[in-house]
C-alpha cells in the first residue's frame, strides 16, 4: 500500500475541515469592490515586447490581441451576471476638458 493511501486513512474529516477554514477563512469579510472592464486588455502583455516568433510577430500580436479581447468580453459577461460591475453612476463625474 502506498504511503499516501495509508496517511489518508488516518485523517478524520474534521481535520480537513479545520485545515480548509484555516486556509480559506470562514467567508468574505466585506463586499468585493466593483469591477471595471479594461479598455485595453493587451496593454500589459504588449509591454513585454513583441512575441519571439521570428518572421511572424505581426500576425501573432494580432491573434493574441483577439484572444485577449475575447477573454475580457467573457469576463465582463460573468461580472455583469454576478452584478459585480461598476456602473457609471458609481463613479464620480469626470471634470470637463480644459478645466
Amino acid at each position: 500500500m502506498s504511503r499516501s493511501r495509508r496517511g489518508a486513512r488516518g485523517r478524520r474529516p474534521a481535520d480537513r475541515t479545520e485545515l480548509s477554514v484555516r486556509f480559506w477563512g470562514n467567508g468574505p469579510d466585506a463586499e468585493p469592490h466593483p469591477i471595471r472592464v479594461s479598455e485595453d486588455p493587451s496593454a500589459m502583455v504588449r509591454s513585454l515586447g513583441p512575441p519571439p516568433l521570428k518572421g511572424h510577430e505581426v500576425p501573432a500580436e494580432y491573434t493574441f490581441r483577439l484572444v485577449y479581447d475575447k477573454a475580457v468580453a467573457l469576463a465582463a459577461t460573468l461580472v455583469t451576471a454576478a452584478e459585480l460591475d461598476s456602473h457609471d453612476d458609481d463613479e464620480p463625474p469626470a471634470a470637463p476638458p480644459g478645466t
